[in-house]
C-alpha cells in the first residue's frame, strides 16, 4: 500500500485521542492499545476526517509549524504509513 500525496486518510472506526498536557494519546479500543505521540503527530492525527488528502493535511500542518515543507511532506508520508500498519489510519474508500 503506498501513500501517495493524493491520499485520502481516515481513523479507524476504534480510534480515539486526545492531548495530555504537551502529547497526545491515541487509544486504540478493541486492541487496547495506547500510543503517545508528540504534538505535532496528534496534531495531524487530529485533523485527519477522511476528507482531505495528505497534500492538504501537510500544507495545513506547514502554516501552524515552523518546518521545511518538503521534509513535514516526507515525515507525514512516512508517519501515516507507520499509523496505517498499527491499524490507527486506513485509506479512505478501501
Amino acid at each position: 500500500m503506498s501513500i501517495e500525496p493524493s491520499t485520502v486518510l481516515q481513523l479507524k472506526s476504534d480510534v480515539r485521542q486526545t492531548r495530555v498536557g504537551g502529547e497526545g494519546v491515541i487509544l486504540r479500543q478493541d486492541e487496547g492499545e495506547i500510543l503517545v505521540v508528540n504534538e505535532v503527530a496528534i496534531r495531524f492525527v487530529e485533523l485527519i476526517d477522511g476528507d482531505k488528502d495528505l497534500n492538504e493535511l501537510t500544507d495545513l500542518l506547514f502554516q501552524e509549524y515552523d518546518v521545511e515543507k518538503n521534509t513535514l511532506a516526507a515525515d507525514l508520508e512516512e508517519y501515516a504509513d507507520e499509523l496505517i500498519r498499527q491499524n490507527v489510519l486506513s485509506i479512505a474508500g478501501s
